[in-house]
């Protein structure tokens, strides 16, 4: 009995240390994704409402009243990013991964993606790898890099039980990007619509260190999402949804 007092304070202080050590980061795992283009060193755990599941591929120059154009007309896009020169719009389409023209040229199917919910950003490090949102076998998200030119997938393992783990993958489901002293994020918009009804639609903002934010889309009931910056820093891709 003797021994078993003496060894359970140890015990404690053990499971305390294990117990501390599972709220930290997973140095790897942070210092790879934070070469990734819009990930955030202080992301919140926080999650904007999107009501744009998928739609067509639209850009837009980083000005006030500046005319969104649209480049796509079948809809059913999600996730746009621009590739590292900013000639093509990577997007997935109904689990595929799409080179799109921002001249308007035909889209291009690449791989098929089977499990890939999300596209991220473009490694800063190397144009061809892509961040992307997968699920692991446990059907939860994960991160994983993917080869653009070869479509090959490799996990970026994470600790399940970090805090600060968790809410770097929340931020990375979510919409809102951070680059630097640039700041892409949605926002809930409203105006009134026939009767006297509410008609509630969100827009893509920006937001630059010392200056107002702009609205980018300016959807006037017709909601927008899924902002991601060209690494220029001039246009911004977005999904819109349909009226």
């Amino acid at each position: 009995m003797k021994r078993a007092v003496r060894v359970a304070p140890w015990l404690l202080l053990l499971a305390a240390l294990l117990s501390a050590q599972s709220q930290k980061k997973t140095e790897s795992f942070w210092a790879k994704l934070l070469r990734i283009s819009g990930v955030s060193a202080t992301p919140s755990s926080l999650r904007g409402e999107d009501r744009v599941a998928s739609g067509d591929i639209w850009w837009v120059t980083v000005t006030q009243k500046a005319v969104p154009q649209r480049i796509t007309r079948s809809g059913e896009y999600n996730s746009p990013v621009f590739d590292s020169k900013g000639e093509n719009i990577l997007a997935l389409k109904g689990g595929d991964l799409y080179r799109v023209p921002v001249d308007g040229g035909p889209p291009i199917k690449l791989h098929s993606l089977t499990g890939v919910s999300k596209l991220v950003g473009l490694s800063r490090d190397d144009s061809d790898q892509l961040l992307v949102i997968a699920q692991d076998a446990q059907h939860l998200p994960s991160a994983a890099f993917l080869s653009i030119r070869a479509g090959t997938r490799v996990r970026i393992p994470h600790n399940p039980l970090s805090n600060e783990d968790k809410v770097m993958l929340a931020h990375l489901t979510g919409w809102e990007r951070d680059y630097g002293n640039t700041r892409l994020y949605t926002e809930k918009n409203e105006k009134e619509g026939a009767g006297g009804t509410i008609i509630e639609f969100r827009d893509v903002y920006v937001k630059r260190a010392g200056d107002p934010p702009i609205n980018l889309t300016n959807g006037n009931s017709v909601s927008s999402s899924q902002p991601s910056l060209s690494a220029d820093g001039q246009r911004v891709v977005f999904i819109r949804g349909e009226r």
